[in-house]
């Protein structure tokens, strides 16, 4: 069998693998489709729209400057179409891959409102774009979509729209209660013969030194010009109102922010690993669906071939198969009893191969001292002999 012949494991649908697999309609550019589905999650793809939106928010920055942006008008004007179409083909990559999960996205339809605008403010005329001049507030957003690039801020901003809803009651609240104080203060303090009118004059100038006791803003001096009129108990009422709108909503109010940002980001870990769990899935989908078309095939030719059976079929492919082919055994050499009693006998080889070495070292050891022994004896006897041969 060539390298290229792909070989998958036979394996048997059970019920339960085929809830999971789902037979789908195949789209006619599902190759096309697959690629701008793998490069628009491509990291290189999101490094690059990342610092398209850096560079663009560079260019706005230099164009405040007033000699600059007349002298380089040309230039940032081509910027600025650049940039345009680096973002639209983005939104019709993202919308090409899933056009229904795009819009379900808030920061999908945040990009979509934002690349609308500024198609608007780009192709206005003239004549009406003096009378719609809020529109160059369209440009400074594109910032804003460095947000979707970074998890961290996405867990907080959704923290903080989630958290509205919650922050409206807490104002609501604080509003009740200004509203209480505006009115204590003004039949107490906001007399004007001997009361002190400009702050506790009418409702308005009441709600706005409430709100300035709120911030903690001068309260003291607040404080001081109302006791010079005589006013004993307004160190009550002020510390009172301090306590209250200061201190009790305040820490409200980031109790609540808290608490907000601590579920939403539980809620982002949940769809992040669902995310993951769907991907799974979505593999083990195309696993299936691939060894299906394979088995199908493979029934297919038994029909037409001259085998028997589908097993003898199998078995006759075995046999085609190269040493490094894959294919699931049935024999006793891939049973994992086998595998452990044979690395067993083999780390037992090992051994007894290094006891019979050191023993074979030790042997020759000896035998080299022996026969450095009677060479000894040799060349001594030798010495002796010829000493006498010499005396006679």
């Amino acid at each position: 069998m060539h390298m290229d012949r792909q070989v998958y494991p036979f394996i048997s649908i059970t019920t339960a693998d085929q809830g999971i697999f789902e037979f789908r309609k195949r789209r006619r550019d599902v190759v096309f489709h697959n690629y701008v589905k793998r490069l628009t999650k491509n990291w290189i793809f999101k490094a690059c729209i990342f610092t398209t939106i850096v560079a663009n928010s560079l260019f706005m920055a230099l164009e405040t400057d007033y000699k600059l942006a007349n002298r380089l008008y040309l230039f940032f004007d081509v910027a600025e179409q650049l940039f345009l179409a680096i973002y639209t083909v983005e939104f019709l990559a993202k919308l090409y891959v899933d056009p229904i999960k795009y819009w379900k996205i808030g920061f999908n339809v945040f990009d979509f409102i934002v690349l609308s605008l500024s198609f608007i403010h780009r192709f206005l005329p003239p004549k009406y774009k003096r009378s719609l001049y809020w529109f160059h507030v369209v440009r400074p957003l594109r910032t804003l979509r460095t947000v979707s690039f970074i998890r961290g801020l996405q867990v907080l901003s959704t923290a903080l729209v989630s958290t509205l809803k919650s922050v409206c009651f807490v104002l609501f609240l604080l509003f009740l209660l200004m509203t209480v104080f505006a009115l204590i203060g003004y039949y107490f303090y906001g007399r004007q013969d001997d009361g002190d009118y400009k702050n506790w004059g009418n409702l308005r100038s009441a709600f706005f030194t409430l709100f300035s006791l709120v911030t903690l803003d001068g309260w003291t001096d607040l404080q001081a010009e109302t006791g010079k009129l005589g006013f004993t108990s307004s160190r009550i009422f002020i510390i009172g109102f301090i306590l209250l709108g200061c201190f009790l909503f305040f820490n409200l109010f980031i109790g609540v922010v808290i608490i907000n940002i601590r579920e939403t980001s539980k809620e982002f870990n949940k769809g992040v690993q669902a995310e993951r769990e769907t991907t799974l899935i979505q593999k083990k989908q195309a696993i299936l669906q691939r060894q299906q078309s394979h088995i199908a095939d493979l029934m297919e030719k038994q029909k037409t071939s001259q085998f028997e059976s589908f097993s003898e079929m199998v078995e006759k492919f075995k046999q085609t198969l190269r040493h490094d082919d894959y294919v699931l055994l049935d024999d006793l050499c891939s049973s994992l009893s086998f595998i452990d009693i044979y690395l067993t006998s083999l780390d037992e080889q090992d051994n007894t191969l290094y006891k019979l070495q050191q023993l074979y070292f030790e042997t020759a050891y000896i035998l080299g001292n022996l026969l450095e022994v009677d060479r000894h004896q040799e060349r001594s006897e030798k010495k002796d002999a010829d000493a006498s041969a010499k005396a006679n």
